[in-house]
């Protein structure tokens, strides 16, 4: 299944690949995404309530080999695995500590 709204979405700024197929592969534990959009254990200014975030497995559809896995944080977007999207082409920077950018999901 296609993702059907636009939404924005937050990915690590390394993992950011505007316009690449994407398909979710899973949905991270809730305690794991809390970890993830923490620092040291710690709440940073942007996240004031990480656990109101859903976080997911993602693998970029790159060429033949395997891809490339990565992580994708949203609010307010239900994912499922085997959904399938792109990150677009323009994303800010969200979160300077944790190297967070936000950018529409296609």
């Amino acid at each position: 299944m296609a993702l059907q709204e636009d939404g924005n979405v937050l990915v690590f700024a390394y993992d950011y690949h505007p316009g690449q197929s994407f398909e979710v592969v899973a949905e991270l534990e809730q305690a794991t995404t809390v970890s993830s959009l923490q620092d040291d254990d710690e709440t940073v200014s942007e996240i004031s309530q990480p656990d109101d975030y859903s976080g997911y497995v993602i693998r970029y559809d790159i060429g033949d080999g395997a891809g490339i896995t990565a992580f994708l944080f949203s609010q307010d977007e239900n994912l499922s695995a085997d959904d399938t999207g792109s990150l677009g082409e323009d994303a800010s920077m969200f979160s300077p500590t944790l190297n967070l950018l936000s950018t529409q999901l296609d």
